[in-house]
Parts: structure tokens; C-alpha cells; sequence
């Protein structure tokens, strides 16, 4: 309580010295434009809580006699992402008049490098006791490029590895033996090589077809592997993407090995219509574990008109587990961030308003119409967020998670892996010869913009 009585007093402070204030003089109007998008319709309080925002700021201002009003001109786009950032770049180019601009944190290095967004550590700084010092740790390195902070985390999510500990009772597993593997993934005592000799101990069983499921398509869900096998595949120190051939013959043949020796993934994994991997995993029962998303649970609910007591009976989430005991295990988010363009007269305060956005109680209700996690500790408190008792039980994942590099050329790194990937999980391609064919295309590809080690 004490903090939040603080937080008021400074922003105050921080009012008078951003206006530069007269007071009892004729209202002057600062028009603050933001750009948001979903583009799914349940993210539309991406827009909804800045425009929030100013209303709380200007109520503030008007109890202070401030001769300044703050009106958000705040817009959100259903159409594709694709579309939304090419009228970002246009906007960029011709200095169109634009404050606030949300995105994926991804967007960031691209943005950042070409100086379309601007760094802004040291509003971050100056308004950090009003709510940012509450903000998951974690997140603040998807907001970073080369170490300068350019955003503030709008949303976030993360990625369980699903557990159908319906499928592990059928092999005369207890609640409480369930219980004890998930705390042992999470504690980084269970590797991912037990894992894989569970999910085969329920094919022997007859409970399942297959023992680990991920995403059949290009994405990030899988550098959860690198990260079990401490891989790096950024130096943020450079700005260089990596490429570490010692380690990545490991996680190459981790991959190779699922389809082609443990046979705990089928050979036709990536390529499988999401439908049926939705089918395969939450309908049928037919993988023990599998990679996934937090926002799946709502997705099945919808998709299989199941209620979360369904979810749950089916279902336990973990950390996805390290390569080694007592390694670290991880989850990758992906959140969603909103920066300052470069054309903005008035950086500071559009700071403030991303700020005042953030405010617990209005997170929380985007977090929970949208399906995402909460990206403060005070918001888990918000009756709204603990109502929802999936989001709360999955939110300390947010502890250890891990983000893809906000690097310009990631999507170009991530392709030839993900070709190398297809040609491994088809037993089309050994760990060693996928491990030296990517080096070879990364260096001509990405030259200067990789480090192979």
C-alpha cells in the first residue's frame, strides 16, 4: 500500500515536470496517436487500456488544476500482421504522426537497427516506481537490443509442455506420482532423455500412439530444445546471432533420435495439418506429451467444447526439462510490446501512457478476455485473473522464460534450421551432416550477422 501511495506522489512530480505547467490558463489539448493490433478481436484492450490511460492521467491533471489534456487517437487492426507492419514501415519512411506502436517483441531489432524506434531506458527509469518495477523480470529482456531497452511488455504467454496424466493413470500412475514428475521437470531432477523413456514406456503400454507432439509447422516453440542443451543461439553482447556447432550436433541429435531412435515422434511431424494435431493431442489422447501453448486450453475448450475441469482431468503443464540433471528447465514467450517511433514529439509522454496501461487491474482484464498471462506480480492478485484458475496455476512459468533474439535476421537463421530440422525428424539428413550443412548456408546467407563456433 505504502508503494502505491508513493507511486501517486511521483506522479505527480512527474506530471508538472512534463507539462510544464500553468495552471488556471486555457486548456491546451496533446493529441497522443497509437497503433495496435490483435489481429484477433479478443486483444482489442491492447487499445482499450491506453485510451484508458489517458483518461486516468487527465483525471489526474484536472484534480491538480493542470492546464493540459491528454487525448489518445488509438486504432486497432484485425486484419493480418503481414499488412499491419507494412503500414508501420510506411508510417517509419514518411514520419506519418504516430506515439505509440504495438508489435511483436521480434520486430524490435528490426525496427531498432533501422532507428524507427527509439530506446527508452531513462523514461523506463523515471517511471519505474509507478508500476514498471512490477513487471516479470524476464520480460524486460524481450524489450532489449544490444542492451538498450526500446518497449514495455504489452502481453505475454508461454509454452507448457502438456502432460496427459489421464493417459499416465492408465499405466496405474497416482495424482500424487504426477504431481512428483511435474515438480521434477520443473526442478531440472527429470531430463529430457526421462522424459523420452516415459513416453515410451506408455507406447510399450498400449495408452498412447505417440510420445511427444510439437508444432508440425516453422515457429519458436522448438529452440525450448536449445535452451535444454544450453545452446545459445544469440550473443547479446554483439548483436550476432549464433550458430555453435559442438553444441548443436547435441540438440541435432536429440531431434534426430525422437523420430529415428526412440520413435517417440512420428517421421511426418512437421508437415501434420494443425487440426489433426489438435485432434492427436486433446481429442483422441493419443501423445503422452506435448509442446505447446497457454493458450491452448482456451483453444481446446472452444474447438472440443470442453470445460476447464475437462482440461484439467485430461492435463497437467511443466517447464519443458533441461538436457542435463540439475540444468535449468525453460518455457519461450512471445509477447507482445509497445515502443516510441522515432517521429513521436512526445516520447515521454507516451512512456507515461504505456505506463498507466499496465495498471494491474487493466492488464488483467485484457489478460483474461485474450487468453494471455499476466505481465505483473500485482495483477495475479486481481480477483478477475485468480477467477481464472489456469492462468494462475501456469503464470509462475513466466520465472524461466526465454525469448527468441530480437535480431533483424532471426526469421532467415530460423529457416535454415527449421530445414534442417524437417530433414532430420524424415531421417533424411544425420546430426552430423545437418550440423555442418547449416553452418555452411548460415555463412553465405547471414555472413558478418552470424558467429559460427
Amino acid at each position: 500500500m505504502k508503494k502505491k501511495y508513493l507511486a501517486v506522489a511521483i506522479l505527480g512530480i512527474f506530471i508538472v515536470g512534463i507539462m510544464g505547467l500553468t495552471a488556471f490558463a486555457e486548456v491546451k489539448k496533446i493529441t497522443i496517436t497509437a497503433w495496435t493490433i490483435g489481429p484477433d478481436n479478443p486483444s482489442y484492450n491492447r487499445k482499450e487500456n491506453l485510451i484508458k490511460a489517458g483518461k486516468r492521467l487527465n483525471e489526474i491533471l484536472k484534480a491538480a488544476g493542470c492546464n493540459i489534456r491528454v487525448e489518445v487517437k488509438a486504432t486497432f487492426d484485425t486484419t493480418n500482421w503481414e499488412s499491419y507492419k507494412k503500414r508501420a514501415l510506411m508510417a517509419f519512411k514518411t514520419g506519418k504522426e504516430l506515439d505509440i506502436i504495438a508489435s511483436g517483441h521480434e520486430d524490435l531489432g528490426t525496427w531498432a537497427s533501422a532507428g524507427y524506434v527509439v530506446p527508452i531506458g531513462n523514461h523506463v527509469k523515471e517511471f519505474w516506481n509507478i508500476g514498471l518495477y512490477d513487471i516479470y523480470k524476464p520480460l524486460w529482456n524481450a524489450c532489449k537490443y544490444r542492451d538498450k531497452i526500446y518497449a514495455i511488455p504489452q502481453d505475454t504467454e508461454a509454452r507448457p509442455l502438456y502432460v496427459r496424466k489421464d493417459k499416465l493413470k492408465e499405466m496405474g500412475w497416482t495424482d500424487e506420482q504426477i504431481r512428483d514428475l511435474v515438480k521434477k521437470f520443473n526442478k531440472g531432477e527429470y531430463t529430457v532423455y526421462d522424459m523420452v523413456k516415459i513416453a515410451q514406456k506408455a507406447q510399450k503400454a498400449g495408452v498412447v500412439k505417440y510420445g511427444l507432439i510439437h508444432r508440425p509447422k516453422i515457429g519458436v516453440d522448438y529452440f525450448q530444445i536449445w535452451n535444454a542443451f544450453n545452446d545459445p543461439i544469440y550473443d547479446p553482447k554483439t548483436g550476432k546471432l549464433v550458430f555453435n556447432k559442438e553444441k548443436t550436433l547435441k540438440v541435432f541429435k536429440f531431434i534426430y533420435d525422437l523420430t529415428n531412435t526412440y520413435k517417440v515422434t512420428p517421421k511426418s511431424m512437421i508437415g501434420t495439418p494443425w487440426n489433426s494435431v489438435h485432434k492427436i493431442v486433446a481429442k483422441d489422447g493419443e501423445a503422452l506429451f506435448y509442446m505447446g501453448g497457454t493458450w491452448n486450453a482456451a483453444e481446446w475448450e472452444n474447438k472440443f467444447h470442453y470445460k476447464y475441469k475437462d482440461i484439467k482431468k485430461m492435463f497437467a503443464e511443466s517447464l519443458f526439462p533441461p538436457a542435463e540433471k540439475g540444468g535449468k528447465p525453460n518455457t519461450i514467450s512471445h509477447p507482445i510490446v509497445y515502443m516510441v517511433p522515432k517521429q513521436s514529439k512526445h516520447p515521454r509522454l507516451a512512456v507515461l501512457l504505456i505506463t498507466l496501461a499496465s495498471a494491474a487491474d487493466l492488464n488483467a482484464i485484457h489478460a483474461v478476455t485474450s487468453g494471455h498471462l499476466a505481465i505483473r506480480h500485482e495483477e495475479t492478485a486481481v480477483p478477475m485473473y485468480k477467477k481464472n484458475k489456469f492462468l494462475a496455476s501456469v503464470t509462475y512459468m513466466l520465472n524461466h522464460t526465454r525469448f527468441i533474439p530480437n535480431n533483424p535476421r532471426f526469421n532467415e537463421y530460423n529457416r535454415v534450421i527449421f530445414q534442417a530440422m524437417t530433414g532430420l525428424e524424415a531421417g533424411k539428413f544425420k546430426p552430423e551432416f545437418a550440423v555442418n550443412y547449416v553452418a555452411k548456408r548460415l555463412k553465405t546467407l547471414l555472413k558478418n550477422d552470424v558467429e559460427i563456433r
